[in-house]
């Protein structure tokens, strides 16, 4: 890895549009970062500040954007999604998606091409969330082939929408609401 942890940033070019401080509904609502003091890690390696936690030693998110009334949120992943140790599905449904389906939140974007690896155990979780997302969705933008394997090997890959198509969009340069458009429409092709 030509980078240090902590010099890889969330994406921070949608300040315009949402920052978790001013989203009541946010679990990341009340947390405050201090960029001149790298207080988040891990695997005990100093990560950058403005990273969230869910308790796990090897997942970080971040909350790029939430529209409650379309229904829908991205969230930027960074680390290992650890299942075997951490129960990192578990954590990130628990301390961050289930906030945000309680107040209406049912398809979720993952940006995922800072997810190293994944580690896998059972699909337990993966199935009640999908129950919860009551014909929601979550797609994956960008993951990395072994994550790709990882999943399909564990068949949690059916939890999932990934398209080769959309890992090609470059989603830094559209506003939050062309980027659901762009996966609402090839959701729409999907689920037809």
């Amino acid at each position: 890895m030509s980078q240090f942890l902590y010099e890889v940033e969330p994406y921070y070019g949608w300040l315009p549009f949402y920052s978790h401080d001013k989203d009541p509904f946010s679990p990341y609502h009340k947390v405050e970062h201090n960029l001149f003091y790298l207080d988040r890690t891990m695997n005990n390696i100093p990560v950058h500040p403005l990273w969230d936690t869910i308790g796990s030693e090897s997942l970080l998110v971040k909350i790029l954007f939430a529209d409650y009334q379309t229904g829908y949120a991205v969230v930027e992943l960074f680390g290992e999604w650890n299942d075997l140790f951490e129960n990192d599905y578990k954590l990130l449904a628990e301390r961050c998606l289930t906030y945000l389906i309680d107040q209406g939140i049912q398809r979720f974007i993952f940006i995922c091409e800072n997810v190293f690896h994944i580690y896998l155990e059972s699909d337990d979780y993966y199935e009640a969330l999908q129950e919860e997302l009551e014909g929601g969705w979550i797609s994956l933008i960008r993951p990395r082939d072994r994550v790709l394997e990882e999943m399909q090997d564990y068949q949690v890959d059916h939890y999932f929408y990934h398209s080769p198509i959309l890992d090609e969009v470059p989603w830094r340069k559209l506003k939050p609401f062309q980027l659901y458009a762009m996966v609402e429409a090839r959701m729409g092709k999907v689920l037809e």
